[in-house]
């Protein structure tokens, strides 16, 4: 079997030596989708964990968006079963797998979810035993809780609380992962005074892969194809690719699959088939007239900010009017964070979550 993920043994050492020797007990990750982060979490730091004589729980909030409670519930309920994490991944990557036939085949669809609903009292009684019982065992346990911004909705209130308190109790015991792909859903929930859990976490930006997950990914390749590739050309390819690694394996794989020994050929045969792209062009069809002119507005001049008359000039000349209301921007930002486009790292300034998205309003919407 030819050994496709690349190990982060290092990564995963570091931050586990934060919780052993006490620096923190919780760690916040954030990285866009598809950057690898889920892989690592399970493949290397839930296996560096359990070396350490940890119990790990995974919990990937989007499993169950309508009831993240029950998502939590039914992976405590799972953490006595260990060495399972590459089924886990397993069934990820098939998820991801299938998102990317589905461009192939022309019918990428996306499905509404049904309507969040509160945890119930018995989830969340039921959570606080499960918890309860790991913080009086003697292994301590390590919880890998995936796209962790899910809660921040102000549906799942009663079950961010519940855990606040239950991580506050059982501090010693219970050490946690937090992920996420939206800087503002993270930050929402981080700066809420009413949730100290979330203030004990060190928050740091996953690492980006270089070079060095190119060169392993094509020892990989030369193994299922006998075939070497040029790293120079592979990097470049990459970096092309917004250094994201499930699509760049996907590629290799196509590759592999249709014969294809030239990785520029490869790249150009792939994106006649999936475009890369299509995330960026689904989220700008998305959004209203007035969400695309403000987009437009921090793209391209952000000198103006967003409430002030040159700014609400700008908005107005893109949709057609004389101008809009300070109400109305407010309303489209508004739209805009929740639909995990724009986030504000400090008071007064706003940016895109994803860097490469504003690359593609530059290069794709113009002037």
């Amino acid at each position: 079997m030819i050994e496709w993920h690349y190990p982060r043994t290092e990564l995963a050492q570091q931050y586990m030596n934060a919780f052993d020797t006490g620096i923190t007990g919780a760690l916040a990750l954030f990285a866009p989708r598809r950057m690898g982060k889920t892989e690592f979490i399970l493949l290397d730091l839930a296996v560096e964990a359990e070396s350490r004589g940890y119990q790990v729980a995974y919990c990937s909030f989007w499993n169950l968006q309508d009831n993240p409670a029950k998502a939590l519930r039914l992976a405590l309920d799972g953490i006595k079963k260990s060495g399972y994490w590459r089924e886990k991944w397993h069934a990820y990557t098939e998820s991801i797998s299938s998102e990317i036939s589905a461009e192939i085949g022309g019918a990428n669809v996306k499905l509404k979810s049904r309507p969040s609903t509160p945890a119930g009292e018995d989830e969340l009684l039921e959570i606080i035993n499960l918890l309860g019982k790991l913080s009086r065992e003697r292994r301590p346990t390590l919880l890998l809780l995936d796209e962790v911004q899910h809660l921040s909705n102000e549906r799942f209130a009663s079950l961010v609380a519940t855990l606040r308190t239950q991580f506050d109790e059982h501090r010693k015991k219970l050490h946690v992962v937090y992920t996420g792909s939206s800087r503002d859903g993270l930050q929402r929930m981080f700066r809420d005074r009413k949730a100290p859990m979330f203030h004990a976490a060190q928050q740091v930006d996953f690492p980006d892969l270089d070079s060095k997950f190119v060169a392993f990914m094509l020892q990989a390749f030369e193994k299922a194809s006998q075939r070497k590739l040029s790293l120079a050309r592979a990097t470049q390819i990459f970096n092309t690719m917004n250094r994201n690694p499930a699509l760049f394996h996907h590629l290799l794989r196509h590759m592999v699959i249709k014969g294809i020994w030239d990785i520029k050929k490869g790249y150009e045969n792939f994106q006649a088939l999936v475009d890369v792209e299509a995330d960026h062009q689904l989220l700008w069809d998305d959004c209203k007239p007035i969400d695309k002119a403000v987009l437009k507005l921090l793209v391209q001049s952000p000198q103006f900010g967003l409430y002030t008359e040159e700014a609400r000039s700008f908005i107005g000349n893109e949709i057609g009017t004389e101008g809009v209301s300070i109400k109305e921007v407010q309303n489209a930002v508004k739209r805009l964070r929740e639909s995990q486009v724009l986030y504000s790292p400090s008071r007064g300034e706003w940016l895109l979550e994803d860097p490469q998205f504003r690359n593609w309003i530059l290069s794709h919407i113009g002037s």
